[in-house]
């Protein structure tokens, strides 16, 4: 019969292996492919558009945003998407080589660093959205702030579905 401990450990590191593999494997493409990313994200951008504006009048109305808020809101978060995208490329290049790392022979220590790099990099995507938040805040009412929250609040109830990302909003 198999020890309780060993069958514990087996699970996580079956999980945990499971979880690092998806998250590298998230994309398929190779770390050296940068520009053939940034193609395919510009042929994304472009095919989301529609749906993009059609977000933006829907937030737009939602929160009675005057036309020049809108302009604020969408320089806000064209000042903060290269940032993000580059965050998300490294992301994405160490997830991939954790994945390579974790089918090798790499020490636990080269392993929990490389995890650590993708933490860290989780983080500045963190405090950048905080960042941009912060900058849209200012852009909006007391009254369309409050509208706002109640709206989130909704979404949190349905399990949120059908919530806008203020990054893409113009």
């Amino acid at each position: 019969m198999i020890s309780k401990e060993f069958a514990l450990i087996v699970t996580v590191l079956t999980l945990g292996l499971g979880g690092t593999m998806a998250l590298a494997n998230s994309t398929q493409e190779p770390p050296s492919s940068i520009l053939l990313s940034e193609t395919k994200i510009l042929a994304q951008e472009e095919e989301n558009k529609p749906r993009r504006r059609e977000r933006a009048q829907q937030f737009q109305q939602l929160l009675n945003l005057s036309n020049e808020q809108m302009q604020q809101l969408k320089t806000i978060r064209e000042q903060y998407r290269p940032q993000m995208e580059q965050l998300r490329i490294q992301m994405q290049t160490k997830g991939q080589e954790l994945s390579q790392m974790m089918q090798g022979n790499a020490s636990e220590n080269d392993l929990r660093s490389k995890h650590q790099e993708i933490v860290n990099i989780r983080q500045q995507m963190g405090n950048l959205r905080f960042e941009s938040m912060l900058e849209m805040r200012e852009v909006l009412t007391t009254e369309q702030r409050q509208q706002f929250a109640q709206f989130l609040q909704q979404r949190r109830q349905r399990g949120g579905r059908n919530r806008p990302n203020l990054q893409e909003m113009p």
